[in-house]
């Protein structure tokens, strides 16, 4: 069943995260730092950084409009560019990078604390910050949301009172010049300084938490932007006024801020600034652990964490496990203590992830126009091009003057890369319930020039004819569709005996009824056999592979242990690195008419595959399918059958939904008999035990009562030969 959160937050919470979150980092952490690359004109880049996250926050507005879902940018470039590894990287920076940027908030909140009360240690306070901030979340986002209003609330309140009092405080002459460092340092300035303003990014996160979130949050995000421009602004010109912008740098002093507040207010100026500072770091730090965990548990509810991310408590109505999670990576950043490169690792993420989010609007504009939006963005594709370019100057930026900071950023997105190629497709979650990935629009083929082969190869006389009936239906209905039957005759390198020739000899006298099947075959239009002769069949029928376009190949079964008995033959060598998808077939008889399929449909990729073959199949024969799905309990079965209705309706041929509470291996056996062929969808990348929506492939070929398909689909990454000899020989390293 889809896991739904609590809408609890209006338009005025999510001001408040929003303005919250941008306002913390770079008032009470980076101000130092902004004026030694800037001077004076720190309040220029800041200024200026605002202004170009105008840019991304338009694209924020408008997505938000159109897809309302947890998990903000992650969900509108999955969306946008398919369920794939471009969505799953964008959610992985994401998520570990807000969570990591809390390790900042945690250690400046450490720093305020032992300000106004020496007697506790920095770290002690910051990790009693990420426990205090963790149970808040889980307690529910209502409770933390009206935690980030009061917070909030105070610190604008207390910026405003810093702001009016230091205009009668301020000596101009400490404003010039504006620029010592030229505008190349106003330009570095607003490189880093751009990422403080990412809370417009983070409540799009928590959109399924917003009441009317496709009017609230558009507004939201346009009036935070411009409200934290003006504060900003307004206490960076301030601050180097009150104080010349020397005396605010990290090596004449670690709270710059605080020091102008002491000059305008005495101690109780200190004090009041920087409680206002532990106000700011609790705001970011309570926004930025919502937004990780809300994009954990998107990425959950796409099948690419495992499903505890996604467990919802049904008191709190909050995804604990997610919080959890994010809230160890914030405890594991707070141990390193290196600010610098984490900050820079951040920026690195959510600037990547920033500009995909600007990609997705102008992908969502082009695929679909005809969606209501209830704010769209103006000037488009002016403005979203702007911030694409904008955040890719930026990157480059942070690449350059911070070189180990991006090979840790690298070095991360690399774990994400392993992770989703040999991790995700062994966790099982697909049969514990409907994927949300739908089945592909399933379109009849171009009728061009071009053909789609069927590629059968044939040598066992008992299974040829039943194999090339079955791919000269398919061929019949489809009109560029041709199949191509393959004999290889095998020669020995070397016939050392006259006892070898003979049992050559008496092989290929065995072959003779199959060689003659083909030449009956040759007079047909849709059938092209091929007789190859060759010492070696796998290398013979691979160069019939390649030379052809479109290629799907239909092997047949060769008895029980299909993976596990078969490394080194013929069958398992195509399944590893034939460019093409693969079918093998176990068939109950030789010219078996299949009027009813069983399609276990559990999502994912390889299931988009399965599902195009499936209705090939059924448009060859006429039959009628019957979309399959398995549940834990019995209560998801109502909205996983209103789900499959859906996809059931994009088949050409009649189809019906079968959703049932159980074990698949034993449902599948058990309707087997009402059916005359199941197909399925396999996934077996460099031989890594198959799974097949959840399942094992030889069990359901074994106690199956009627024919069997399974189709494993070619994945052009993961079967390049550099690819998988890498992680053979990772896993080799690991086994031992």
């Amino acid at each position: 069943m889809k896991q739904k959160l609590d809408r609890t937050l209006g338009m005025y919470s999510a001001l408040m995260i929003s303005i919250g979150t941008m306002i913390g980092s770079a008032i009470f952490v980076l101000a130092g730092t902004s004026y030694a690359t800037a001077g004076p004109g720190a309040s220029l880049a800041i200024f200026l950084a605002g202004i170009a996250a105008v840019f991304t926050g338009l694209s924020f507005a408008e997505l938000v409009t159109v897809i309302p879902k947890a998990g903000g940018g992650y969900v509108y470039v999955k969306e946008a560019t398919g369920n794939n590894i471009i969505g799953f990287i964008c959610g992985w920076g994401f998520w570990l990078g807000y969570a990591m940027s809390c390790g900042l908030f945690a250690l400046g909140f450490g720093n305020f604390i032992n300000y106004i009360f020496p007697f506790i240690p920095q770290m002690v306070a910051a990790y009693l910050l990420v426990v205090y901030v963790m149970f808040t979340n889980i307690k529910g986002t209502k409770s933390s949301g009206t935690l980030q209003n009061v917070i909030t609330t105070l610190l604008v309140a207390l910026l405003a009172v810093y702001v009016i009092a230091g205009i009668f405080h301020m000596d101009l002459e400490n404003q010039t010049p504006y620029t010592p460092q030229g505008m190349s340092g106003v330009f570095n300035a607003m490189g880093f300084l751009y990422m403080t303003y990412i809370g417009y990014g983070l409540i799009t996160t928590a959109s399924e938490e917003v009441i009317e979130p496709e009017k609230t949050i558009p507004k939201a995000i346009l009036i935070s932007i411009a409200a934290v421009i003006v504060i900003k602004t307004s206490v960076f010109f301030i601050g180097c006024g009150i104080l010349p912008w020397q005396k605010l740098v990290p090596e004449v002093t670690s709270t710059p801020l605080i020091d102008t507040a002491v000059h305008m207010g005495g101690k109780v100026g200190g004090y009041l600034f920087a409680f206002a500072g532990i106000l700011a770091t609790l705001s970011s730090i309570n926004t930025a652990v919502m937004a990780s965990s809300r994009t954990s548990f998107a990425m959950a509810r796409d099948q690419r964490l495992p499903s505890l991310f996604k467990a919802i408590n049904k008191t709190t109505k909050t995804p604990i496990f997610s919080i959890v999670v994010s809230s160890i990576i914030v405890f594991i950043a707070v141990s390193i203590r290196d600010l610098e490169h984490i900050s820079t690792v951040t920026s690195i993420f959510s600037l990547t992830g920033y500009s995909l989010v600007n990609v997705a609007l102008i992908i969502f504009r082009k695929k679909k126009p005809e969606l209501e939006r209830k704010f769209r963005v103006p000037l488009f594709p002016l403005t979203p091009l702007l911030g694409i370019g904008l955040n890719l100057f930026l990157i480059v930026n942070l690449a350059i003057s911070d070189r180990p900071a991006l090979m840790i950023a690298v070095s991360v997105i690399g774990v994400g890369v392993l992770y989703y190629y040999l991790i995700m497709p062994k966790l099982k979650y697909a049969s514990k319930g409907i994927s949300i990935v739908d089945v592909p629009e399933i379109r009849e083929p171009k009728k061009d020039n071009r053909k789609n082969e069927i590629i059968i190869p044939v040598s066992n006389p008992n299974t040829a004819e039943g194999l090339l009936n079955f791919g000269r239906k398919i061929a019949l209905a489809e009109e560029s569709t041709t199949v191509v039957p393959v004999k290889v005759n095998v020669f020995p390198d070397n016939l050392l005996t006259i006892a070898d020739y003979d049992t050559m000899m008496q092989s290929m006298g065995v072959q003779d009824s199959v060689v003659r099947m083909l030449k009956e075959y040759e007079s047909d239009p849709c059938m092209r056999p091929v007789l190859i002769n060759s010492t070696n069949a796998f290398h013979a029928i691979m160069s019939v592979i390649k030379k052809e376009k479109n290629p799907l190949v239909i092997m047949g079964w060769h008895g029980s242990g299909l993976i596990k008995y078969m490394h080194g033959n013929i069958t398992y060598q195509m399944l590893q690195e034939a460019p093409a998808d693969v079918g093998i077939l176990r068939m109950n008889g030789q010219n078996q008419e299949f009027h009813n399929i069983l399609f276990p449909y559990g999502g994912g990729k390889y299931s988009k595959m399965t599902a195009k073959v499936v209705n090939r199949i059924a448009n060859g024969y006429g039959a009628k399918i019957t979309l399959l799905n398995v549940v834990d309990h019995e209560e998801d079965i109502e909205s996983t059958r209103e789900y499959l209705e859906k996809s059931a309706a994009k088949f050409d041929q009649p189809a019906e939904i079968m959703v049932c509470s159980g074990d698949l291996i034993e449902k599948v056996v058990e309707h087997s008999d009402q059916y005359d062929l199941i197909v399925m969808g396999a996934s077996l990348d460099w031989g890594i035990q198959e799974v097949v929506t959840g399942f094992r492939t030889d069990k359901i070929m074994e106690q199956a009562k009627c024919s069997v398909l399974i189709i494993k689909s070619y994945d052009i990454f993961l079967q390049r030969t550099k690819v998988r000899g890498f992680i053979h020989k990772t896993r080799t390293a690991i086994h031992q």
